[in-house]
């Protein structure tokens, strides 16, 4: 957001705001005002609030602020993912990036390829472009060698759906225990007994609390798991979700719940239409969270929906309040996911059922 413009002294132009307004306007000295911008501790909290109210009141933003002050920060945040074109990651850059942008923040994004060795190159590239803080997306969270490299690059950390034991972080987690319990709740009261599900590498969080919460489900409900499918990081393509399929159905499975990116899940339907297999009167299918292909695909996909722009909304707020004061404390917001239901479910087939 560009700094509100005032009339120059002569009137006959107009200049940008400096913090010389704001040590004005909050009757305290320019280096106090840079003390606060900078988020320094030793600032009293009643100058601190009188500064920070002039900030709010002529509408001073974080890039007049680099204009003004002398100071080491880059106002570049760096966004680390597995891959740009996954539908969900690019969702969260996409809002990053506009609430950044109005704070006069800018947005730095690298993908790692789905790669341990393209992830350590992406934190380089993005220590050499001196970022202020790094929001992470990260293809293993159990790496025990990345908490050294975090603490290398020594910068504030952000971790979407990740967590990274021994490193001080703000953290943003997706509680897809929820969805998944929802998910096989649907499918018991529908009919279904044989169910099978695919997820990520339990390298991270989102494969590790989708694959717990299956196995402890399945046995509350007296289901029986057919098949446990983990997608490979070098195989989050369509060619995986037939594999999927092909196996699932193998295994005499009724519903398939598909906790993978949606290039699987595509894979999935594209296989199960090729051998004339219909959702849902042959096979229920549940997919992972809102998409084009949910919304688009006939019949509608039932999806277990993680809140992506609220996730990347509280992330956005927790890299600004941490460029205005270093010294917070570690934070922790926790989004619940829901189960939004369609057509692609329905009771099973009475053929299918009587397979147990």
């Amino acid at each position: 957001m560009a700094g509100v413009k005032t009339k120059s002294e002569s009137g006959d132009g107009e200049r940008k705001l400096t913090i010389i307004d704001v040590a004005r306007h909050s009757q305290v000295s320019k280096s106090t005002v840079s003390r606060v911008l900078n988020g320094s501790p030793h600032v009293a909290s009643e100058t601190r609030d009188r500064v920070l109210e002039a900030v709010s009141d002529l509408d001073f933003s974080a890039s007049s602020a680099a204009r003004g002050l002398r100071t080491t920060r880059s106002f570049l945040v760096g966004y680390l993912v597995p891959a740009i074109n996954n539908d969900i990651f690019s969702r969260v850059a996409e809002v990053l990036e506009e609430d950044l942008r109005h704070e006069g923040v800018g947005l730095v994004i690298v993908s790692s390829g789905w790669d341990a060795a393209g992830e350590r190159h992406g934190l380089q590239s993005l220590r050499d472009h001196r970022v202020d803080t790094l929001v992470l997306s990260l293809v293993n969270d159990r790496d025990a060698e990345l908490a050294q490299v975090l603490s290398a690059i020594g910068r504030p950390v952000v971790l979407i759906d990740r967590e990274i034991p021994g490193v001080k972080a703000d953290v943003v987690l997706a509680d897809l225990r929820i969805g998944v319990r929802k998910a096989l709740e649907h499918l018991a009261e529908l009919g279904h007994r044989r169910v099978g599900i695919a997820h990520l590498s339990l390298d991270v969080r989102p494969g590790r609390q989708v694959s717990s919460a299956f196995v402890a489900t399945v046995a509350t409900l007296g289901l029986e798991a057919v098949a446990e499918m983990t997608v490979p990081y070098n195989r989050v393509n369509r060619d995986f979700g037939a594999e999927i399929a092909e196996r699932m159905l193998a295994a005499g499975a009724t519903a398939i719940i598909c906790a993978v990116p949606n290039t699987v899940t595509a894979g999935v339907l594209e296989y199960l239409d090729g051998r004339g297999i219909s959702i849902p009167e042959d096979l229920s299918i549940i997919a992972m969270d809102e998409s084009e292909l949910a919304s688009v695909k006939r019949p509608l996909l039932t999806v277990m929906s993680r809140q992506i722009d609220s996730l990347a909304h509280h992330a956005s707020r927790m890299v600004t309040s941490r460029l205005a004061n270093p010294d917070l404390e570690p934070r922790v917001k926790v989004i619940p996911t829901s189960l939004q239901t369609r057509a692609s479910t329905a009771p099973p087939a009475v053929t299918a059922l009587s397979v147990r």
